[in-house]
């Protein structure tokens, strides 16, 4: 059994201890060269978990013609393309008519079109015509076999929804790459 001093000396070593470990943190937070960016939030909240996506190394600017006759609107809602797009970081304007659309891109600048498939080969021509040349990526929802064979014979990229949102974001970023890869013999 302790005695009451043994017990005080015990807590009173404690106190110390406690109280020499907030001065060490204080000490490494107020260094700014002690950690490296971003070691601050590990060392004390021992990091933070986020729901959002990782970012896109290549951000582009989408241009989105969502025919209301086509499987685009349901592709972005309900197969959640639109939310896993913008998480990403890609910037998303989307258009419902074809006036919109010729509106849109000859106003705006960008980097890719998205559209339904049966309607893409139709927005080509108006692409390569506008000033900023985005590349049109043809969408499928809940394609079948043969669908999806026949969009991917035809194009090089083709986004499949619903789909993991990895899917989304490696053909986003293959478009990307093909879209800078093509873009100094377009300059010529």
């Amino acid at each position: 059994m302790q005695t009451s001093t043994a017990r005080d000396a015990k807590e009173g070593h404690l106190k110390k201890a406690r109280a020499c470990v907030l001065v060490l943190l204080s000490l490494l937070l107020s260094r700014s060269d002690a950690l490296a960016c971003g070691d601050k939030l590990v060392v004390v909240g021992h990091g933070i978990r986020s729901n959002r996506a990782p970012g896109a190394p290549h951000r582009a600017s989408i241009l989105v013609f969502a025919d209301p006759s086509g499987s685009l609107p349901a592709a972005l809602e309900e197969g959640h393309l639109r939310k896993d797009l913008e998480r990403a970081g890609h910037r998303l304007r989307t258009t419902t008519s074809r006036e919109e659309f010729d509106n849109a891109l000859s106003t705006g600048s960008y980097d890719l079109v998205l559209a339904d498939f049966k309607v893409a080969p139709q927005l080509e021509t108006a692409a390569a015509a506008a000033t900023s040349r985005p590349m049109v990526l043809p969408t499928l929802y809940n394609p079948s076999d043969a669908e999806l064979a026949a969009a991917a014979k035809q194009y090089s990229c083709v986004v499949k929804s619903p789909s993991d949102q990895k899917d989304y974001m490696t053909v986003i970023n293959d478009a990307m790459a093909e879209r800078t890869k093509h873009a100094p013999a377009a300059a010529k």
